[in-house]
């Protein structure tokens, strides 16, 4: 019935002459392959966008998608990873221990509205409300200072989702604007709040960042259990206590940032960072420090060339990652499993309608990592193809080690 409503109030905009239409198809198929399995599942994607402006000072903005998926819709978090992160727990019985796992996702056809927000212009202040988008960063690959989004590195320049929020902008002078954001949650505690103070200052622009959330979370935590203990030769040598996760909570865990982003161009390089620093529960003196560094630059010749460098706290060292780790990374509260980490990227055009890219991202702690050549080709002036490819590095138990091989076809066209 909803979606009904929201065909209905979209057609029905159509009739007012003062209302752009546009947007896309998009169709893509992605293939992976691990050491048990073949992967494979695609999508058809349409986006329509209405862009309407009422009065010089206001602006109201909505999109509409629609996807539907097809091959493998059933996927399995766990057949990503090495069967060695899989969580021990006890049987049912109590009687013995379980290592297999079944986390379920499931890509089901779905329509919505991704963004719908109305911006007011004033000469004093700038306000947008509604579900739009917030994209605070100045990272390629990784942004430290953004809270509200998290990137795929195969895919770092896609659209973000829209963030259900009110921001309000002011301008003070020549280059300098403080913001403020708040996404409503359940309650005032619960809310998600982000303010910027920005300036700029020759050819370098700064923002002074603080966020604070306080989200839900589980807390694992350590327990054992007895189970059976038999030797090799199939003889009862007592109960053993084996240790395994369980979670407890959920509980709000205060989390505030302080971040500092730098953006700008030096010598012909574009140089980009951001820090940010982590108080992840208010009674919890020790900070955590998250940073990516990045430079960029075009020859003569066109050829570009990006690099950054990327360090977390949060992530896990060497040789400790666990099934908890994955779990966390898996679910977007970490933007990384480990610490450190190399992204690099290529590009050179081949005429006006080939573009020649490849980029490389480097788990320097596990010394894994993924190569992916890319072809992008347009066809026509409205309609792109473009091609990927990639090749995992490293042993089965690194991060980057256990796929194999992946490929990526997708195919758009603007209207």
């Amino acid at each position: 019935m909803f979606k009904k409503i929201i065909l209905l109030v979209f057609l029905s905009s159509s009739l007012s002459a003062q209302v752009d239409w546009f947007g896309y198809y998009e169709g893509e198929g992605d293939w992976g392959k691990t050491p048990d399995l073949s992967i494979y599942y695609g999508y058809n994607k349409l986006r329509l966008d209405m862009d309407s402006s009422p009065s010089d000072n206001i602006r109201i903005s909505a999109n509409l998608i629609y996807k539907q998926f097809n091959g493998q819709t059933s996927l399995n978090f766990m057949d990503f990873i090495h069967p060695k992160y899989y969580p021990v727990v006890p049987t049912p019985d109590g009687l013995g221990l379980d290592t297999t796992s079944y986390i379920p996702y499931s890509l089901t056809d779905t329509m919505f509205i991704d963004n719908m927000f109305m911006e007011f212009h004033h000469k004093l202040f700038d306000l947008t409300l509604g579900k739009q988008q917030i994209s605070p960063g100045v990272g390629y690959a990784w942004n430290p200072t953004d809270i509200f989004n998290l990137k795929d590195l195969m895919d770092p320049t896609y659209e973000n989702s829209g963030i259900s929020a009110i921001k309000l902008s002011i301008p003070f002078g020549y280059r300098t604007t403080l913001s403020g954001i708040l996404q409503p949650e359940n309650s005032w505690n619960e809310t998600i709040q982000y303010y910027q103070l920005k300036t700029g200052i020759g050819q370098f622009d700064f923002s002074l960042i603080y966020g604070k959330k306080n989200p839900l979370q589980l807390i694992p935590e350590i327990d054992t259990v007895l189970v059976t203990g038999i030797d090799e030769y199939g003889n009862y040598i007592g109960n053993i206590a084996v240790p395994y996760t369980k979670y407890i909570g959920p509980y709000n865990i205060p989390h505030d940032l302080y971040g500092f982003n730098l953006e700008g161009e030096l010598l012909g390089i574009g140089i980009r960072s951001e820090i940010a620093t982590h108080r992840i529960n208010c009674n919890n003196d020790n900070l955590q420090y998250e940073f990516v560094i990045g430079a960029d630059y075009t020859f003569v010749n066109s050829l570009y060339l990006l690099t950054e460098f990327y360090h977390s706290d949060l992530g896990t060292k060497t040789g400790q990652t666990g099934f908890d780790d994955y779990l966390v990374y898996f679910s977007g509260e970490r933007k990384s499993l480990n610490q450190n980490y190399l992204f690099a990227l290529a590009m050179f055009p081949l005429g006006d309608l080939l573009d020649v890219s490849a980029f490389g991202i480097i788990n320097l702690d596990d010394k894994s990592a993924v190569i992916a050549p890319q072809l992008i080709y347009r066809i026509f002036q409205d309609v792109e193809l473009s091609i990927l490819g990639s090749w995992f590095v490293g042993d089965n138990t690194d991060e980057y080690g256990y796929q194999e091989f992946g490929a990526r076809f997708r195919i758009r066209a603007y209207f």
